[in-house]
């Protein structure tokens, strides 16, 4: 589903509160929103989804917004806020990084901070919310990036930029089990953007470089009913011990990561109509998991739903809702 606002038919003197009511809605932050000049305002938004993806396109008069102290520490879910200027100029703040966007520039920033964007004429700009917990990097190591200019003219960022641009686009003829292949795809290439970028500032620390070659690895071998800790260690030439403290410094275990993995496998086949005729025990046994009695209860913990009546209310809603992240 598409939301589309507009300002051209409500009268020139409230559009810009509707367009802050409006935005705040929208984008799922609600900001500090000023006005930099007099005169009427112009505004529009079109915004949507891809699984848990929130893009949104913006056109809209100068204006600034700010993510307030206040208003971060009273949202409960965090995002990376990623930003594509597409027209018009930036001013991107945070943590006391200022930076400057032209169009075709990239900048990330992250909610649960206090950030701001000054866009001093008329623009337009992509900007893209992710759940944090899919960024497999941590917060502390992504300060070094949150609110600095991306330059899109080479490398991974010339394929972030137009393919977000045109995810954005098309987000409203995106629908069924092609939507979770989507958002992984879209998650998977701002990671290797940020990696990149992390490696042009300061390289990247060799432990986690290694937790993401093991998530790579993990990912490659979901399918594997014996891919254990054990496993995971010994083809990466680490102890066990190790293997654990890595993934605890992500906040997570991995046996929580291995078995969120699955099920989002699991869901994604269990909604899509070329595998109904397929009973649920052999779509869990597809990604390792064989004790179906297991699977139901764990998926249910998840997803809130047994995998039957998840498949049941995906053959009418083609999106279902996502699952519950945790790495527990």
């Amino acid at each position: 589903m598409r939301t589309v606002v507009t300002t051209e038919n409500v009268s020139p003197g409230e559009r810009f509160d509707f367009w802050v009511d409006e935005m705040s809605r929208l984008l799922f932050a609600p900001l500090d929103t000023t006005r930099t000049t007099t005169d009427v305002f112009h505004g529009t938004a079109a915004s949507g989804s891809v699984g848990t993806l929130q893009l949104s396109s913006l056109s809209a008069g100068p204006l600034r917004v700010r993510r307030t102290e206040s208003l971060a520490a009273r949202h409960e879910e965090d995002f990376y806020k990623l930003s594509l200027q597409v027209s018009g100029t930036a001013v991107i703040e945070q943590d006391g990084v200022h930076s400057r966007l032209t169009p075709g520039d990239l900048a990330l920033c992250d909610t649960s901070r206090p950030y701001s964007f000054t866009y001093e004429s008329r623009f337009s700009t992509v900007l893209v919310m992710l759940p944090r917990p899919l960024i497999p990097l941590r917060p502390e190591t992504l300060r070094a990036v949150t609110g600095q200019r991306i330059t899109p003219d080479k490398g991974v960022g010339a394929v972030v930029a137009p393919f977000l641009r045109s995810l954005t686009e098309q987000s409203a003829h995106c629908s069924g089990p092609e939507v979770s292949r989507l958002a992984d795809g879209a998650v998977s290439l701002v990671t290797a953007l940020l990696c990149e970028r992390l490696n042009r500032t300061t390289p990247v620390a060799p432990h986690l470089a290694t937790t993401l070659r093991i998530r790579d690895y993990i990912e490659r071998h979901l399918a594997d009913p014996d891919l254990t800790p054990d496993a995971i260690a010994g083809a990466h030439g680490i102890s066990r011990r190790y293997l654990f403290k890595l993934f605890a410094e992500e906040e997570m275990t991995v046996a929580g990561w291995i078995r969120t993995r699955r099920l989002e496998h699991c869901a994604r086949d269990l909604s899509d109509p070329a595998t109904r005729d397929q009973p649920v025990a052999a779509i869990a046994a597809r990604w390792g998991l064989l004790d179906s009695r297991h699977f139901a209860r764990v998926f249910k913990a998840a997803y809130g739903e047994t995998p039957r009546d998840y498949r049941r209310r995906a053959s009418l809603d083609p999106t279902p809702a996502p699952p519950t992240l945790t790495g527990a």
